[in-house]
């Protein structure tokens, strides 16, 4: 809004007067920051102060007049007020015909003078606020995409606003102008496809008789360029001041985005209905209390009703009330957490229990809000029948895998009781210890036994702990003197499969009783040491004694003794490697792979 302290004025005035002017200016509040007195100068304060209101005399000084100085500085569009002597002058008349914001005869008055500029002032305003206004209006339309247009029926003419052509692919240079005939228009820039209805909406404006009717209509178009959109279009009746129908007015609205969104749902729902209706598995939408949204027609069928009639029932109503509650905490647990579930779940349905595979997902609305859950379920009451046999078929597995561990375990061990018992009629040393070193490969494979009996787990034998139980027992059974040879351990808790646990117990078995037997074998003390660790994806065994030492002359991967020949064959059993370091003692160390 401007107020009279804002307003400057240029005063343009070459008469004698012209300071009273001022100072009658001044006191009413206005500035007046120049005053001037020809066209010239006129022209160089108004771009100088960029002044409010010019206040100009008609006649100036130099060789401009008044309104060849408003010609100069008509682009500023800056509000002028003219004055001037004599009325019937013929550059009065002139001047009116450049419409300014007032006219003044001298003489005339403070009050007359006061007036005219508050009437200057009033227009003034109203211009900037329609001016806004407009320009308010334009920005909307702008960013909704919208045009303006004007039909006129007597003249059958199109009026369009700029907008229209940046809509439509094209300018007003290029069409012309503004302005076009109805079939021109249609020619142009409608589709084929929408010339019916068109017609039939014209058809009703024209002959409605409400003034105030006004239609809404979407239809296709083709731009200039070729592009097709889709548009809304709105319109009303355009009547004179005296009530009559002269035409329409209205507004265009590219919304192509909104219907290919639009048709896309809809293809969305048309498939998602189809595949929902086709599908042999009972699926069923819920809101959060249970009541049925919709059910396709497998779903209403295994419930005994069809389809509509399911809608807005609840499960209370239809299954027993624990299955009913059941069902429901789990929908409403879904709305709560906004995450779907998976489970398999129970029915009893007379004497037989039926299975169903179940999936809760939730179903989101236009407003990123859960408001409905899909429940999907298959019948898999003979897959889980199956399943049951299956699983009472792998338990009886088990067992008969147990108790033939457990046989085979028991009879090792007699084999071994009998190598032990015949040894005992054997007089030869040689003899006996041949014996004796079998009697301990039975018991090792009988220990072996005995771990996969109490197993659960046939792929995961934790080998570490066999490794304690296996080398404590030779070390009773074979040294006599604790005190002159000591027994180290140093074992992980190794997990190793079935195929791989028999051959590595009886290398371990034969490495220690090696040791034991050969390395101090004329009473030196010493100790014997087992590790067996998990080194960077492999499974390290060392058994080692600060002994005798190996022999020089003895090839161990090519010897006559059972012993080494058992641990180089079981050792290329398991892909492994084997590598002795001599002196001082014996170090063998067992290196392999454990492979699922």
């Amino acid at each position: 809004m401007i107020s009279v302290v804002d307003v400057k004025i240029l005063l343009v005035d070459a008469s004698l007067e012209v300071m009273n002017i001022k100072r009658t200016l001044e006191s009413l509040g206005y500035e007046v920051p120049s005053v001037v007195s020809t066209g010239e100068e006129a022209i160089e304060k108004v771009f100088d102060i960029k002044p409010d209101i010019v206040f100009m005399d008609l006649d100036l000084n130099g060789d401009m007049d008044g309104i060849e100085v408003v010609s100069k500085i008509k682009e500023m569009d800056i509000p002028i007020i003219f004055q001037t002597n004599q009325l019937n002058d013929p550059k009065a008349k002139q001047a009116m015909e450049i419409k300014p914001y007032g006219f003044l005869i001298k003489p005339y008055g403070k009050i007359e003078l006061q007036s005219t500029l508050e009437m200057a002032l009033y227009k003034i305003r109203a211009e900037n606020e329609l001016r806004w206004n407009e320009n308010r209006l334009k920005t909307g339309m702008d960013m909704a995409d919208m045009v303006y247009w004007e039909y006129d029926t007597d003249k059958d003419l199109f009026t369009f606003d700029d907008q229209f052509f940046a809509l439509y692919g094209t300018s007003a240079d290029e069409m012309g102008g503004n302005t076009m005939s109805a079939q021109e228009y249609v020619e142009r820039f409608v589709d084929p496809s929408a010339y019916k209805l068109m017609k039939k909406e014209l058809k009703k404006t024209f002959e409605a008789d409400d003034p105030n009717f006004s239609s809404t209509t979407r239809h296709w178009i083709t731009r200039a360029d070729g592009e097709k959109r889709y548009i809304v279009v709105r319109f009303k009746i355009l009547n004179d001041k005296n009530g009559k129908k002269i035409g329409t007015m209205g507004v265009n609205q590219d919304i192509t985005e909104q219907k290919k969104a639009k048709d896309a749902l809809r293809e969305s729902e048309e498939k998602y209905r189809t595949l929902v209706e086709s599908a042999k598995d009972p699926i069923s939408l819920y809101d959060v209390n249970g009541i049925f949204l919709m059910a396709n027609k497998a779903g209403s069928v295994s419930m005994g009703m069809e389809p509509a009639e399911l809608v807005g029932h609840s499960l209370r109503e239809v299954f027993p009330p624990e299955i009913a509650d059941k069902q429901i905490k789990l929908i409403r647990k879904v709305f709560s957490t906004e995450e779907g579930l998976e489970l398999e779940m129970p029915v009893i349905h007379g004497n037989q229990t039926l299975w169903f595979s179940t999936s809760l997902q939730p179903v989101y609305g236009h407003d990123n809000i859960v408001n409905k859950v899909q429940v999907i379920s298959r019948d898999i009451t003979d897959l889980k029948e199956t399943q049951i046999k299956l699983e009472q078929a792998l338990d009886e597995k088990d067992l008969l895998m147990k108790e033939i561990h457990h046989r085979v375990k028991n009879n090792l061990m007699i084999i071994s009781s009998l190598l032990n018992l015949q040894s005992s009629y054997i007089e030869d040393e040689d003899a006996r210890d041949v014996f004796r070193e079998s009697q301990n490969r039975a018991k090792s494979m009988a220990m072996i036994h005995e771990r996969l009996y109490q197993s659960t787990d046939l792929k995961n034998i934790d080998f570490g702990d066999y490794i304690q139980k296996l080398t404590t027992d030779l070390y009773r059974t074979m040294v006599s003197d604790p005190e002159r040879i000591k027994l180290y351990i140093d074992a992980d808790d190794v997990k190793i499969d079935i195929n791989t646990v028999v051959p590595l117990g009886l290398i371990v078995n034969e490495l220690v009783t090696n040791s034991m037997k050969h390395a101090f074998s004329n009473n030196e003390s010493g100790f014997i040491k087992v590790e067996l660790h998990n080194k960077n994806d492999k499974i390290v065994l060392r058994v080692s004694d600060n002994g005798v030492g190996f022999p020089e002359d003895i090839d161990y991967k090519n010897t006559g003794s059972l012993g080494l020949q058992l641990v180089n064959s079981l050792t290329n059993q398991i892909q492994g490697e084997i590598k002795l370091e001599k002196g001082p003692g014996t170090i063998f160390t067992i290196t392999f792979e454990e492979t699922v």
